[in-house]
């Protein structure tokens, strides 16, 4: 066989062998964390996992301590494994892997180093060690340093015991100074106790007068007191005070101060001097201090201190002391109160000396104070702006003051928070004006609210703008309402035109709806245009005649609305029958136009027509035609005016055809020629809807008569105007003696008994 093939089943019978073996995972750690262990000879300072066969035999150590840093260590305390099966004991133990047994810990307890340093012996001379006393430290006596490791929350009983010429001291920062000769002491680290003994020294402790109570260090005593201190410690010096006398209990006394200048519980440091030292606590005779305040339960400042459970104190003749009363403070209830007055007519901090006469008298103060009312001044909604005393005052303020003081409000009347709404003023809580003086009561506390309300706005239109009027109740002058008010609202139509319905915050097609002002609305009334003429039918286009008549050839007048889309013009030789799409018939006849606007339409009356009435038709566009009546007569007088200087005269001219006019009226004696439509036929016939010619004039068939207020002129002519439709004149002489009034005279014209309207003729 070659040495291959043997090598090769050496291999195999080998790796068989292993994977037949079973492998123990065992992990070796210490607690805590960190310290040093070996296994199997290698140093570890972790945890580690192992993979050993079972049944294979391992070494592990622990060292017995081991330290941290300087004051710290953890010493060995026992070895524990998982199945806590095993009595494992020794710093060095030999385990056997096992399956079972998953872990091997080294414990250690963590210690602290605790020292004691109070007295050294000099080790040349040991036989003359002197120590100052001796400490015990959990039942151990040492006298001299010492120091020994103890476990953390470990509780130690100390003890210290100074020999003789020596005091206790105390235990220093470790033993959080304190004095007391047993102290129990919980490790929590490293600690240092030094200065615990200090050498004695004779303290004694006397009072004038004598036998009266000191109090060194907080403990009553009666002087004299003899007391050992170390050199170098700390000391209270206190007294009872006030006390009352050993032998004569009426007499009190009140502690005034120490021989060295030392005050009541001040501090005393013992000098490094064996002299003994004596201190006299000094004592006056005390009074019976009391201060009270009016009313009572206020609180006082006496010496500083103002939490006194009663303000009743026993003070030293001689003696001075703080009293001070706050100027202003508040009670139990939430009451304020303003200082008044001192009884002994002081300020209000002052400083106060006991006399002898106190001693028998007594002393007492008293405190009057005067109690303030609390008036809060704010507004609902909040934020509302207003003044108190001129100053601005926003959203809330406060004040205190006294009863019969006062204070000047004067709040917003409105604020407005858009244009179609604001906030308005409704009263104060209390009832009071907006702008008003508050006079402070014996109440505590008063809330004055200011009560705002929502107002907002209602907005009616009509479409077209012009074509209605509205009713709105309750009337509002500026078209705002208190918030949640139902108003009721009516379009009245104007004439030409009819309501179709409401757009907005209004529905429907009556016109009378409701709405509710919860917020600004809007309501508009959609109209449709209809032409309309006024009943009065067509009328003298001069003006108001004492009768609706027109004659035949006349300039007459339609008034009503939507009678035509706008104001225009038409020719004037010939005149129009249609103008802007309006015409104007009588039966199948049209009439000629002067001029069409929505609201009038000037026309000639037919010249041929025979007295009576008659209808006629108004047509615009497409718009339904309107209807309307003219009575006609043989003479209906209506004279001419215009306006000058907002002044309405008559329209007159001159001989030489200047008009007549406020710069330049009408002198007497002078030839005044009137216009005017209406007047009846001329002599000659014409052609209607042609202006007159020049040239003939031709003159009226009936006489007419000028009347200057009652009086009445002949005329020197009337007829036609030239190059005019429809108009007549009148030419007569101003009297000489022509009575004026106001600058002027009203003037008429009468033809066959019937009278013009009456203009206004300047004269001078």
């Amino acid at each position: 066989m070659s040495r291959s093939l043997l090598f090769g089943l050496s291999f195999l019978a080998m790796t068989g062998a292993l994977a037949a073996q079973t492998v123990s995972t065992t992990t070796i750690s210490t607690s805590p964390p960190g310290l040093r262990m070996f296994v199997d000879g290698v140093p570890y300072q972790s945890t580690q996992t192992f993979l050993w066969p079972a049944g294979s035999r391992h070494t592990i150590m622990a060292e017995s301590a081991q330290y941290w840093f300087p004051g710290r260590r953890s010493t060995f305390s026992g070895w524990q494994e998982s199945s806590n099966k095993l009595s494992l004991s020794g710093e060095v133990i030999t385990v056997t892997a096992d399956p079972a047994i998953t872990f091997y810990r080294a414990n250690y307890t963590d210690e602290y180093l605790i020292r004691f340093n109070f007295y050294s012996c000099n080790p040349a001379f040991p036989g003359n060690c002197q120590p100052p006393g001796t400490i015990s430290v959990g039942g151990t006596v040492v006298s001299q340093d010492y120091e020994q490791w103890s476990a953390l929350d470990q509780v130690l009983v100390l003890v210290a015991q100074p020999n003789p010429g020596f005091v206790f001291a105390g235990w220093g920062p470790a033993g959080g100074n304190a004095t007391s000769a047993i102290l129990e002491y919980t490790v929590k680290g490293t600690a240092t106790f030094g200065n615990l003994f200090a050498a004695a020294k004779r303290v004694t402790l006397l009072s004038d007068p004598p036998e009266l109570l000191v109090a060194p260090d907080r403990t009553p005593t009666r002087a004299p007191a003899e007391l050992d201190w170390g050199q170098g410690t700390r000391h209270v010096l206190g007294a009872v005070s006030p006390q009352t006398e050993k032998e004569n209990g009426s007499r009190i006394w009140v502690f005034k101060d120490w021989s060295n200048g030392a005050q009541l519980n001040d501090l005393y440091v013992v000098n490094n001097t064996s002299t003994p030292e004596t201190l006299t606590a000094r004592f006056v005779r005390g009074a019976g201090a009391s201060f009270v305040t009016t009313p009572t339960n206020l609180k006082l400042k006496i010496d500083g201190k103002d939490s006194w459970v009663a303000y009743n104190f026993t003070w030293g003749v001689g003696m001075s002391y703080e009293v001070s009363a706050p100027l202003e403070q508040t009670d139990s209830r939430g009451r304020r109160y303003r200082f008044k007055s001192w009884s002994n007519g002081g300020p209000a901090t002052q400083t106060v000396t006991i006399t002898s006469e106190h001693v028998t008298s007594g002393f007492r103060m008293i405190a009057t104070y005067e109690p303030l009312s609390r008036l809060t001044v704010t507004s609902n909604p909040p934020g509302m702006a207003f003044t108190v005393d001129g100053r601005e005052c926003p959203g809330s303020c406060t004040f205190d003051k006294a009863e019969g003081e006062q204070v000047v409000i004067k709040a917003s009347s409105a604020l407005t928070t858009s244009n179609t709404s604001r906030l308005q003023f409704e009263g104060w809580s209390d009832g009071g004006p907006a702008d008003r003086t508050y006079v402070f009561g014996s109440d505590a506390a008063v809330t004055l609210v200011a009560n705002y309300r929502n107002y907002f706005r209602l907005a009616a239109s009509a479409d077209p703008g012009t074509g209605a009027v509205f009713h709105l109740d309750p009337v509002s002058a500026d078209g705002f309402y208190a918030s949640d008010t139902n108003v009721m609202v009516t379009a009245e139509i104007k004439p030409g035109y009819r309501f179709r319905r409401w757009d907005g915050d209004l529905t429907g097609t009556y016109r009378m709806g409701s709405v509710q002002m919860t917020v600004p609305r809007v309501v508009r009334a959609l109209l449709d245009i209809t032409p309309y003429a006024e009943e009065a039918g067509v009328r003298n286009a001069a003006g108001e005649t004492p009768e609706p008549l027109v004659a035949p050839g006349s300039i007459g007048t339609i008034y009503g609305a939507n009678l035509a889309s706008s104001y225009e013009v038409g020719p004037n030789n010939p005149l129009a029958q249609t103008i802007g799409n309006v015409v104007v018939r009588m039966g199948s006849r049209y009439l000629p136009l002067v001029f069409v606007s929505p609201e009038q339409i000037n026309l000639q009356i037919p010249s041929d027509l025979a007295e009576g009435v008659y209808n006629v038709a108004v047509k615009w566009s497409s718009y339904p035609e309107v209807q309307s009546t003219m009575r006609v007569v043989r003479n209906a007088p209506g004279l001419f005016s215009r306006k000058v200087k907002d002044q309405t005269l008559a329209a007159a001219i001159r001989e030489n055809g200047d008009d007549v006019t406020p710069d330049r009226p009408a002198q007497r004696g002078e030839t005044i020629t009137l216009f005017g439509t209406g007047f009846g036929p001329y002599a000659r016939p014409s052609l209607d809807g042609f202006p007159l010619p020049a040239d003939p004039p031709n003159p009226l068939q009936d006489t007419v008569e000028v009347l200057l207020a009652d009086r009445v002129v002949e005329a020197i002519w009337a007829g036609g105007a030239p190059n005019q439709v429809g108009t007549a004149l009148v030419r007569f002489r101003l009297p000489e003696d022509a009575a004026g009034q106001d600058g002027g005279v009203p003037v008429r014209v009468r033809i066959n008994g019937r009278e013009s309207n009456s203009v206004f003729l300047l004269i001078q």
